[in-house]
């Protein structure tokens, strides 16, 4: 008699490609599925960046499945984005060839409190926000809308 994992298995690989996840138990089948697949493609050596075999585009498929089932049944929340002025900022650094401590130094801001002002934990002051626009030539628009 079979295994339920091989049942599994051979279910997923026959008629599920394209399918859509319409309850939690088929999500959790293919969740199971796809953690099974990494674990044998990561021990064959087939789970490389830029590969493309049967593993790869099997889990490729699977996931999207998954993430539609997640995106219609779960409440997930996205991940925090940036703000158009932490970017700019970035932006600013990167382009200099600057690391967040000497934007700081530049910008006469302590770096800890400068650092949370980056990660959305303390708000952009207003002396901060001119200087921004002074030293870093960031738009006073952007700097309006999201300080």
């Amino acid at each position: 008699m079979p295994s339920m994992t091989r049942l599994i298995v051979q279910r997923f690989k026959l008629d599920d490609m394209e399918k859509v996840l319409t309850s939690r138990n088929e999500y959790d089948d293919v969740k199971q599925r796809v953690e099974q697949l990494i674990a044998e493609a990561t021990s064959k050596g087939m789970l490389e960046p830029d590969m493309d075999n049967e593993y790869t585009r099997e889990i490729a498929e699977l996931s999207r499945q998954m993430a539609a089932y997640e995106d219609a049944y779960l409440d997930i929340k996205p991940l925090r984005e940036k703000s158009p002025l932490i970017r700019s900022i970035e932006d600013y650094f990167y382009a200099h060839n600057m690391r967040q401590k000497d934007g700081a130094r530049l910008l006469g801001v302590n770096e800890s409190a400068f650092s949370q002002m980056m990660s959305g934990r303390r708000r952009i002051t207003m002396p901060l926000a001119k200087r921004l626009h002074s030293k870093l030539g960031i738009s006073a628009d952007i700097i309006l809308e999201y300080a």
